[in-house]
């Protein structure tokens, strides 16, 4: 049985360019299906609806280091931590997350957070990726 599971995606943008949308914890709800759609900051206090109850989520402060860790409390003796982080390699960046399974999780219940975890890295390279320059049109055309 895993208890963690660690998967990477490589995103053909800069690293600086990463790091700054995984700083950004208003960008998430864009891409990260873990924290979903319903990620909302009030008064400075990030927070995911999960069924019936509101939990926080804390966030790492922006850093230099390409570390987007992210935790989802929810409740005084449960928290689900998400490691995350960019690395710079050649002209573009390996995004690489780790997710802790909970204990109350099914093998079954696992391989689909997984699934849509693997998802959202994706959905955040297309996110990315959408933003290349375009080459400029030639003065002549």
């Amino acid at each position: 049985m895993s208890w963690a599971h660690t998967m990477q995606i490589v995103i053909g943008r800069p690293w600086d360019e990463v790091c700054a949308t995984l700083a950004d914890p208003a960008r998430y709800a864009d891409w990260a299906a873990w924290l979903g759609p319903t990620l909302r900051c009030r008064r400075g206090e990030w927070s995911v609806q999960r069924g019936p109850l509101r939990a926080k989520v804390r966030f790492t402060p922006r850093n230099g280091y390409g570390v987007a860790d992210h935790c989802v409390l929810e409740g005084p003796d449960r928290a689900r931590f998400i490691a995350l982080r960019a690395m710079p390699h050649e002209d573009a960046c390996v995004v690489v997350a780790t997710f802790f399974r909970p204990a109350e999780c099914s093998e079954a219940q696992w391989a689909v957070q997984l699934d849509a975890a693997q998802q959202s890295l994706r959905r955040l390279q297309v996110l990315l990726e959408a933003r290349r320059p375009q080459p400029a049109e030639p003065a002549w055309a």
